[in-house]
């Protein structure tokens, strides 16, 4: 085995032919050095945006940094022990988004390799999707849905 791969290495055949593949390699090369360095700097201004109807809008940059949270009015008719949780889950359901859009990035300048599907894998696996909400205190509020007697 050890054989073929040293008589692959070691014929280097015509010396035409490997100028022509080694400024192939060149040209290959420098075209992704030049969509990795548009893809970092899509990435790099990348801001991911999620708002909640409770009245919180959360923004994160590509890292999973927190760098805008902006809550109105509308977030004080949430209980008090429900505005922590609100917050947090708007903010968890933005980073769960960064995965999606870095590799839109990646679709966008040419840098869908092996390389980038492993960034992107690691991000799906730091920033999952958040579990659907069943049963949260939101849910279980004293909200009363239309028809419905208050001692149902």
């Amino acid at each position: 085995m050890f054989g073929k791969d040293l008589s692959r290495i070691l014929d280097l055949g015509d010396p035409e032919e490997m100028a022509r593949r080694l400024d192939e390699l060149d040209r290959k090369m420098e075209r992704a050095q030049a969509s990795y360095e548009q893809l970092e700097q899509a990435a790099e201004g990348m801001r991911i945006t999620e708002v909640d109807p409770a009245g919180v809008t959360a923004t994160v940059n590509v890292d999973g940094q927190l760098t805008e949270l902006v809550t109105t009015p509308q977030i004080t008719r949430l209980p008090a022990e429900q505005i922590g949780p609100t917050i947090l889950a708007c903010i968890v359901r933005a980073q769960s988004r960064i995965a999606d859009r870095y590799r839109e990035a990646a679709e966008q300048t040419g840098s869908d390799d092996d390389m980038t599907k492993h960034v992107i894998e690691s991000y799906r696996q730091r920033y999952p999707a958040p579990e659907p909400e069943t049963g949260t205190a939101r849910e279980t509020s004293r909200t009363m849905k239309l028809g419905q007697l208050e001692d149902d």
